[in-house]
């Protein structure tokens, strides 16, 4: 039998004096009955917070973990739940709130794949697609690769089993194909941004590049840099040899002209430069880190803002996404010749500071050269240096053109691979996303028997997938040939509990489902009808009504009476009975039930737990909590420790495990 929670104990809401904690039995299928204020639902969040650390109905909120709201179902500093299962495994939960401060809950439990009902719930919350898409991950156990390959066409089965190696990593043939079509999406809108970005490239550049360079052309100004070199080098040798007086202040002139003149170059071009600034649009500050810190949210799929942590949702981030990349795209666009011009005048700052550095350093050797007799035989070094920078100033212009034009055809080459990937990823997703109708289609019958054997026998249930041509996803029950999905309150919750049913038979048979239905306005029959079907549940359902089924309860079903469960949790406690004692039997520790007259006051509890092989100065430690506790789950002195306060602790494997908060004694 699948495990289940067979007793609570939890001080969640508690009516008792102090606060004090409250225990209630369960069984496999449960129907709490009570007036509104019965603590239907003190039982109910007390199993969902054993269970999965979370509860649902909290400010209209469901599978609630920030501790401060949960703080606010306990009735002092401290909430404290803990569960007993059929296998006698424990679940605990426990959060405190300390100086005023609320501490990290502390939970020990099988987690949120117990309650079942929660993820169909959110399935069909949500949009026709991601509904379809979990139904056939929970109809489709049967499915293999082939099958889905089947509903693919040929020419994509290659790429689908390429994603599908990097993907499985052990999932099931469904889950790859879920996996791959929200992959593809994602691809096709990166795909298709990166080849928006390429165009905007290629349509600033295309109306400003030049000419482009022949490779002949190229070669000649090559050529002529290495001409030039030549003449420079005679000219240094020439003048480190020593020069007539007429051709040294020649030279000195020539080269102090070269100077000045290049002096005036560096000024036109730094005055150009700081224009070219000033004229350039104005970016946010914030629009590269934002974008950066999206697009590592959105690659892994977050869920919450990586700055504040705020469950804003993966679209919210998308949507952030695109707005920060079209800033940037349009700025870009706007800037890109300002970008350029930038470029152009930077370069000519170089150059020309550059060469005011080199004819500086020209004039002051050249009035070191010593001087001789005779003509001049070569050209000054000034001249020859200013010839070595025409020609290497031609060959940097042809090359940054030559460049220009390559990032062109790079630009032009990324445009056309990014549409045709955007392209692929496109047919691979509708194709996948066809291949999850048809697939589910074929499943949908049999999925829909398995939920209907856990609905009352005159409850069609079925499932409808096409409007005409349209896929839809729609359920509810058949009447007079056609189906009807605005169910009633109960209806709807029935159903959704049947569809979990259904699910849960694919869980481990060691783990435990237990499902609790939304409390509905339940008449009599049709809650008769409903607790016969789920009788063949072989998890644990727990269901709350103000009223009791119509005619005899449906086997295998335990009733509680909530008025009267909470009342007996406010009742007094049992009273005690004196026995005499005789004198020679005095006990060796004096206890707090002792007293002094040789009379002992023992309980009926306290009588069952000698019994049970306590020690009675341990007895006497115990509240009365841990007594009917320890009591009620049969359990041995061997994994009891007691506190001073009271309370206990259970000791396995030389592990403690801490117990929600006990009364005060």
């Amino acid at each position: 039998m699948r495990p289940f929670v067979k007793s609570i104990y939890s001080n969640l809401k508690s009516p008792r004096p102090c606060g004090d904690a409250w225990s209630v039995e369960l069984g496999q299928h449960t129907l709490l009955v009570g007036t509104n204020t019965s603590h239907k639902s003190s039982v109910i969040q007390s199993v969902e917070l054993a269970l999965a650390g979370s509860a649902d109905d909290i400010f209209g909120r469901r599978a609630v973990s920030d501790a401060a709201l949960l703080m606010t179902l306990a009735p002092a500093d401290e909430l404290g739940v803990s569960a007993v299962l059929s296998d006698e495994e424990h679940a605990l939960f426990n959060v405190q709130r300390e100086a005023g401060k609320v501490k990290r809950p502390q939970h020990k439990g099988p987690g949120k794949s117990a309650l079942v009902h929660r993820m169909v719930s959110e399935a069909l919350a949500g949009s026709t697609a991601n509904a379809r898409k979990a139904f056939l991950s929970w109809a489709g156990g049967d499915i293999q690769l082939e099958d889905v390959l089947a509903h693919l066409p040929a020419e994509l089965h290659a790429k689908y089993r390429d994603i599908a190696d990097h993907k499985s990593h052990g999932n099931t043939p469904v889950e790859t194909l879920l996996e791959i079509v929200a992959y593809s999406s994602k691809r096709q809108r990166e795909a298709s941004k990166e080849a928006k970005g390429a165009q905007i490239i290629l349509e600033s550049m295309g109306d400003t590049v030049e000419d482009r360079p022949s490779e002949d052309d190229l070669a000649r100004i090559r050529i002529a840099v290495v001409e030039a070199r030549k003449v420079l080098d005679v000219a240094v040798n020439a003048a480190g040899a020593g020069m007539t007086a007429e051709a040294r202040s020649d030279a000195i002139a020539e080269a102090a002209n070269g100077y000045n003149q290049w002096e005036n170059h560096r000024l036109q071009a730094e005055r150009s430069l700081q224009e070219t600034e000033t004229s350039l649009p104005q970016k946010g500050e914030n629009v590269g880190h934002a974008i950066q810190i999206v697009d590592v949210a959105v690659k892994h799929s977050l869920d919450a803002c990586p700055v504040c942590s705020s469950q804003v949702g993966l679209d919210h981030l998308k949507n952030c996404q695109a707005f920060y990349q079209e800033q940037e795209n349009q700025w870009q666009a706007q800037s890109s010749q300002t970008l350029m011009a930038l470029d152009k005048w930077k370069s000519n700052l170089e150059s020309a500071e550059r060469h005011v550095a080199q004819f500086r350093n020209e004039v002051e050797r050249l009035k070191q050269v010593p001087v001789i007799d005779g003509d001049a035989t070569t050209i000054s070094v000034a001249d020859a240096q200013s010839r070595l920078e025409a020609a290497t100033a031609a060959l940097t212009a042809a090359e940054t053109i030559q460049s220009q034009w390559e990032n062109l055809a790079n630009a032009r080459d990324r445009m056309f691979s990014m549409h045709a990937e955007a392209n692929t990823y496109k047919d691979l997703k509708k194709c996948g996303e066809t291949a999850v109708g048809r697939l589910l289609a074929e499943q949908a019958k049999d999925f829909s028997q398995r939920v209907q054997k856990y609905l009352p026998k005159h409850w069609d249930f079925n499932i409808e997938l096409l409007d005409g041509d349209r896929e839809v996803f729609r359920m509810g029950v058949m009447r007079d040939g056609r189906l009807h999905s605005a169910l009633s309150g109960a209806e709807w919750a029935s159903v959704v509990c049947a569809i979990s049913m259904a699910v849960s038979e694919s869980l481990p048979d060691n783990e435990p489902a237990v499902l609790i239905p939304e409390d509905r306005a339940w008449d009599g029959k049709t809650l008769s009808a409903v607790m016969k079907g789920f009788s063949k549940f072989e998890g644990q359902v727990i269901m709350a009504s103000t009223i009791r089924p119509t005619g005899r309860p449906p086997k295998g079903w335990t009733i509680l009476d909530m008025d009267t469960v909470s009342a007996d949790w406010c009742e007094p406690d049992e009273e005690y009975e004196v026995d005499e004692v005789e004198e020679k039997e005095e006990p060796t520790q004096t206890s707090k039930n002792h007293a002094s007259g040789g009379l002992r006051v023992t309980s009926r509890s306290t009588l069952m737990l000698e019994e049970m092989g306590f020690d009675p100065c341990h007895v006497d430690m115990m509240s009365r909590d841990t007594v009917a506790a320890i009591i009620r789950d049969g359990l041995s002195p061997d994994v009891v420790c007691v506190n001073e306060n009271g309370t206990y602790d259970i000791v396995r494997g030389g592990n403690v495990l801490p117990m929600p908060p006990a009364p005060k004694a």
